[in-house]
């Protein structure tokens, strides 16, 4: 039985004692109960059709849970992703071979019926068609109708896929030793130029694009370059502006038709250079167009996210503001060049940092909404980002956020800032506003700052947050006031 990876998981959430609701399980899968209900549908019409038994059994009213039937069966290793593998398999060999014709006795390998092998033949085509690709079968053969440009966007989806659950070296896909040798040697060879390591996900991008390069020139035809439309302008420019990536890009080339005896066509140097220009290396220059935008939409994530109007409100924003950059800058390039990035851990990190992900996936639709890419920030990626918040998080938790209302000139204001922070280095002052700056911005108060100094009257009742009345000039006497809050604070566990 072939399910989906949300279908996995609902399978793996039921038990065969207790009725789940079906609430819980849309909660734990971040859907709908009308998805939960479609999900648990087409698990039981498969199950059926094999065993004349439906999994998952519902009560009105108590829930779901598995039917008595399979409790002596070891349902897992039954539904487990070796027959989803062998389907990605079988997609493989046909993109690889594209556009030669594959024998149909490739389905004979695993002793399958001839109403299974139909049906696995209408689940690639459903797989194919999001990429507008024909698959075509008669008697004797499989084959596949598309183009070189669609053929390599199904070739990196299924690489997604099969790695989804798997590191670097359980890529998921057999790859004989001398291939695996030579393409380690291509990434120790990037890693060498830039002097820069490669993390995950992006090794698994570049390493996937190398194989399939072999993949394609050893074992299908690719001619389709030839029609291909030449470099604009913009992608000759970037090319012309990272010397450094584009010579890269060339010697992996040269290796490549060494190592495979052929001559590849010019313009996998670009589409190489593209990997590369692609991975989270420092050593890169973007374009004006790119850096902008990078920026608008790291602001939009950073005062969406903490609801301030500016993000400079925000305590420490230089080090969240760079981290958030540095990943949306190549990340704008990804989408642009349509290449996707892999997130083993996007499970957990819906589950532990559950808050926090969906504020971020709520700001990720808003910018996505805007984007003129065809290709859009998914949620691998919206797990990335929202591990930079919570290390954001994680950063602040301790030091007590200060903020300071004065109504006195720059000058005095920035006195009394530099007096409080020699004074208590254990504060962080988020910032010097107004009374009117303090109004405009009274939610983001409320939810980010522990403790205010205030050389006037505060202008709302600021329910927990402790406000203290000081000198401009922060005297011996407030100096004395303060240390007495703050005990009164950590004797009562608000740290």
């Amino acid at each position: 039985m072939i399910f989906s990876s949300n279908e996995h998981l609902v399978i793996n959430l039921l038990n065969y004692e207790s009725f789940v609701s079906s609430n819980y399980l849309a909660e734990k899968l971040f859907v709908s109960t009308k998805t939960v209900y479609r999900m648990i549908k087409r698990i039981n019409e498969l199950s059926y059709e094999e065993y004349d038994q439906v999994l998952i059994m519902a009560e009105p009213g108590k829930g779901f849970k598995l039917t008595p039937f399979f409790r002596k069966m070891n349902i897992y290793s039954m539904i487990d992703s070796s027959e989803e593998n062998s389907l990605h398999d079988l997609g493989l060999t046909l993109l690889f071979k594209y556009p030669k014709r594959v024998k149909r006795t490739i389905l004979d390998k695993e002793f399958l019926s001839e109403s299974s092998k139909e049906r696995r033949l209408n689940t690639l085509q459903e797989l194919f068609n999001k990429y507008t690709i024909k698959l075509r079968a008669d008697k004797e053969y499989i084959w596949l109708e598309g183009e070189e440009r669609t053929i390599r966007k199904a070739i990196n989806a299924l690489f997604l896929e099969i790695n989804k659950i798997n590191s670097l070296n359980e890529i998921g896909i057999k790859i004989n030793a001398l291939d695996q040798f030579f393409i380690d040697q291509q990434i120790t060879l990037i890693e060498e130029t830039f002097q820069e390591y490669i993390n995950y996900p992006y090794d698994i991008t570049i390493y996937t694009h190398i194989y399939m390069l072999l993949k394609r020139y050893r074992e299908g035809e690719v001619q389709y370059l030839d029609s291909q439309e030449p470099l604009e302008k913009d992608e000759r420019c970037l090319m012309e502006t990272n010397v450094k990536m584009k010579a890269l890009a060339e010697k992996l080339v040269h290796n490549l038709e060494g190592y495979l005896n052929l001559t590849m066509h010019p313009l996998e140097i670009y589409f190489l250079f593209q990997n590369i220009y692609s991975l989270n290396i420092q050593k890169r220059e973007s374009s004006n167009v790119d850096k902008k935008l990078a920026e608008e939409i790291t602001k939009k994530y950073i005062v969406d996210f903490f609801n301030i109007t500016d993000v400079s409100l925000l305590p420490a924003s230089r080090s969240l503001y760079e981290d958030l950059y540095q990943h949306v800058l190549p990340m704008l390039s990804r989408l642009r060049l349509g290449i996707k990035i892999e997130n083993n851990l996007l499970a957990e990190v819906k589950l532990e940092y559950k808050t926090t992900y969906l504020k971020v996936k709520k700001i990720t639709h808003a910018i996505n909404n805007e984007l003129m890419f065809e290709t859009k920030v998914n949620e691998a990626e919206i797990g990335y980002l929202t591990l930079y918040f919570e290390k954001y998080k994680i950063d602040r938790t301790e030091k007590k956020n200060l903020l300071l209302v004065c109504s006195t000139g720059i000058g005095t204001s920035e006195l009394l800032k530099i007096r409080v922070q020699n004074s208590f280095p254990n504060l962080t002052v988020v910032a010097t506003m107004s009374q009117r700056q303090a109004k405009k911005n009274r939610t983001f108060i409320t939810k980010n700052i522990d403790l205010i100094f205030s050389t006037i009257r505060f202008p709302f009742e600021a329910e927990a947050i402790p406000v203290l009345n000081i000198s401009p000039l922060l005297t011996e006497n407030d100096i004395k006031n303060i240390n007495y809050i703050l005990k009164e604070l950590e004797a009562n566990g608000n740290h």
